[in-house]
């Protein structure tokens, strides 16, 4: 087992996007239209450096992360975003940021992370997570869930009973409620079996959840194999609340690996988180071939702030929301 390292942690804000070809644009705008009801989202558009309120939307998350601290000093040792370059130091003064990087964006989620896990940092090293559209948390936020992963990566054991060396977080519907600034997110399904439930949220047997837009790693061997093969967007895409064109594929690769129960839980919206999680190993040992026994991953509830977390910038309805709120 690779020696701890105690460093500082490394920060990392995701902010790529795609710039993808005519008939990829296409295809993309039918499936955001069956997942999002017909509201437009950003594609191939730079959604990180929107104004608001006088300033770029990644700069929000920039100054949270860069501003944290603990015991009175900077918490991170490097801050990296990835962005396009000229575009990022054209809108934002970085010489302001002593300890930040800003890496050229290439292509998605997974492979930006992929990129960053295997040249930039070493096994043992911590890295936290975050995204570039989220401009609603603070540096208070950033210090208190560095705290929250500090007391699981690398303690903590998973289902399976494997050391936990990677961190997803999610959010519940009842946290995000109290103080969402986008509200069309709130949607109820008005009938059918599902009446009551709430349409953008991902049902459990005990809450309906949405991606908390946050995570963390400990460099190890174990997850290396999650992170080559990009996994993360399968869990990145969960953002979709199970849209049509997720929901199908999730279902396609359970009924392939016989996680009948699942499916059922998946249709019936009562999914049982650790059920979920196995089957989650199950699918992803079985579809690309990996031994995933010493992957310990957790699912971690965000209940402080959780709207903070949530609220992010899909489309231009998101963003006169959020410009909307900062002009009262």
């Amino acid at each position: 087992m690779p020696k701890e390292n105690k460093q500082k942690p490394i920060a990392l804000i995701l902010a790529g996007f795609d710039k993808p070809d005519r008939k990829t644009m296409i295809k993309r705008k039918k499936q955001i239209i069956e997942a999002y009801d017909g509201d437009s989202i950003y594609i191939g558009k730079n959604k990180f450096l929107q104004t608001l309120a006088g300033k770029p939307v990644i700069q929000y998350v920039l100054d949270a992360v860069y501003h944290a601290k603990k015991q009175g000093k900077p918490l991170y040792e490097r801050i990296y975003v990835y962005n396009d370059i000229q575009n990022f130091t054209d809108a934002i003064d970085t010489k302001k940021y002593k300890n930040l990087t800003v890496l050229q964006m290439k292509q998605s989620v997974g492979g930006h992370l992929k990129d960053f896990y295997f040249n930039y940092i070493d096994y043992g090293m911590r890295l936290d997570i975050f995204f570039g559209d989220t401009p609603r948390i603070t540096h208070e936020d950033v210090e208190w869930i560095n705290r929250e992963y500090d007391a699981i990566l690398g303690k903590a054991k998973d289902y399976r009973g494997a050391i936990v060396h990677l961190i997803y977080s999610i959010v519940e519907y009842q946290d995000v409620a109290k103080d969402s600034w986008l509200p069309h997110r709130l949607k109820q399904i008005k009938r059918g079996e599902h009446k009551g439930k709430h349409k953008y949220f991902v049902g459990f047997d005990s809450f309906e959840g949405r991606i908390g837009n946050s995570g963390a790693i400990i460099k190890h061997h174990s997850i290396d194999p999650i992170v080559e093969y990009q996994i993360i967007d399968f869990f990145y895409g969960l953002r979709k609340a199970l849209s049509p064109n997720i929901f199908s594929k999730i279902l396609y690769h359970l009924w392939k690996t016989k996680n009948f129960d699942v499916i059922r839980q998946v249709k019936q919206r009562c999914l049982e988180e650790e059920k979920f999680y196995r089957a989650v190993i199950d699918v992803i040992e079985r579809v690309y071939k990996l031994d995933l026994t010493k992957f310990g991953g957790y699912i971690y509830h965000i209940k402080k702030n959780a709207a903070h977390w949530e609220n992010d910038i899909d489309g231009p309805k998101d963003l006169k929301a959020f410009r909307a709120h900062m002009e009262k």
